[in-house]
């Protein structure tokens, strides 16, 4: 398990760091109906009432047909190596910019972690949530939303007793955002971790696979933070801990 182990970490370092990975998001920016420039993209950005982004007074150079560019949810478009993404969020959208140069990638050099200890591999009892029950959720820069709760998992970790309520995101699958006595000490504020479907009402709970919100790699992602049930006392000594930079 521990040579599994060794590859995710590899495959998770890769996804990270790759041209267009996780940390080569430069900047968010929200749009408003007031066209305006985006560092690090040409043009002039806008949202329209009816929901495109509208982007348009492009140069010459930068290959947009027509000069205009729309982009419905779910697009994006590349200038070169430089992407313009469009995010929504809860009736909100921003354009951002993914950047292969952005210092929040290029710095990178590895993502710590704890050693390999299967003792963190942790079942526990489910207790499935009520039909339609939610949570609200409070994002890193402090807007709310609604999850669908999944239910909660009681654990005894290895350092002692624990409860993690866990959500279900679009596609139906369980994860939760934990916070634990590790967590601003030797450890990123909090972290990730995917649950696979409980069986027998029972949960398994893979700790090693801990991983960092994409919020360590770029102060541009709006992550949600634990929910108030998942910030423990006693530590997670598993999974990642930091990402490493060059100084």
């Amino acid at each position: 398990m521990s040579g599994d182990w060794s590859a995710w970490r590899d495959a998770r370092l890769r996804a990270t760091t790759a041209p267009h990975g996780t940390a080569s998001l430069a900047l968010t920016a929200w749009l408003g109906p007031e066209a305006e420039q985006i560092p690090g993209l040409p043009g002039r950005w806008r949202l329209e009432a009816d929901g495109p982004i509208v982007g348009d007074d492009f140069p010459a150079d930068a290959g947009v047909d027509g000069g205009e560019l729309r982009l419905e949810p779910g697009q994006e478009h590349a200038f070169g190596d430089v992407i313009a993404r469009r995010f929504d969020r809860d009736g909100t959208v921003a354009l951002r910019v993914i950047d292969p140069s952005a210092p929040s990638r290029t710095g990178i050099l590895a993502i710590d972690a704890f050693d390999y200890d299967p003792a963190w591999v942790v079942s526990g009892a489910f207790a499935p949530a009520a039909p339609a029950e939610s949570v609200e959720v409070t994002a890193v820069d402090g807007r709310t939303s609604v999850a669908a709760v999944g239910g909660t998992i009681a654990l005894e970790l290895p350092t002692g007793p624990a409860e993690l309520t866990v959500t279900r995101n679009a596609a139906g699958r369980l994860s939760a955002v934990f916070s634990d006595g590790s967590s601003n000490v030797d450890v990123y504020r909090f972290r990730f971790i995917d649950v696979p479907e409980p069986v027998d009402g029972v949960a398994t709970v893979d700790f090693t696979r801990a991983f960092l919100p994409p919020c360590a790699f770029s102060d541009e992602y709006v992550c949600p933070t634990p929910l108030p049930g998942n910030r423990w006392s006693v530590r997670v000594e598993a999974g990642e801990k930091n990402v490493v930079r060059a100084e």
